[in-house]
């Protein structure tokens, strides 16, 4: 069970990633459901997950992991990394267990971690990316109002074959318009 919720949504809290989720990211790193969708193609330890959590997903300077959970059960996880407080950017990566997809979850716990961006850590921009056949991603990202800026070509290798990658962005003042 997470600690107390750091975020909260309409559906979905978002809480802080501590050492006792591990075995639950690294259950998602390599679920054959969700692996295809990350860009990474080797298995995952508990262990290796335990350093991620412990390192970039709580070095706050540089990036932020938070468990996305509804009812308090984990269902996935938020990225927020490549900080650049100069410029006021940063990208943003999720991931969701397969039996919680299409429920509208994934919109949700992004609205709230960009509105979280832009709200209180005075971010000007948000990238994201996404496969160019992960149309639930980019349904997801459009539908918050991300703009798609490029194409990667065969940027990603996949069972075999070289995939797209699209590109987004989302400007502070475009959302502060929705």
């Amino acid at each position: 069970m997470p600690g107390p919720p750091f975020l909260h949504g309409e559906e979905v809290d978002l809480h802080a990633v501590a050492e006792e989720d591990a075995e639950f990211v690294a259950r998602g790193r390599n679920d054959p459901e969700v692996r295809p969708w990350l860009p990474r193609s080797r298995p995952h330890a508990v262990a290796e997950a335990s350093e991620d959590i412990e390192g970039y997903m709580n070095d706050d300077s540089d990036g932020l992991g938070l468990l996305a959970c509804v009812d308090g059960e984990p269902i996935g996880l938020l990225s927020m990394f490549m900080f650049e407080p100069d410029s006021g950017h940063a990208f943003i990566g999720a991931w969701f267990v397969p039996e919680e997809q299409g429920q509208g979850y994934g919109t949700d716990a992004v609205g709230r971690f960009v509105e979280y961006g832009f709200d209180e850590r005075r971010l000007h921009r948000i990238g994201a990316a996404a496969r160019a056949d992960n149309d639930a991603s980019r349904a997801t990202l459009e539908k918050l109002g991300f703009v798609q800026e490029g194409r990667h070509r065969e940027h990603y290798y996949v069972d075999g074959e070289y995939v797209d990658q699209i590109t987004y962005g989302l400007l502070e003042s475009e959302w502060q318009a929705d």
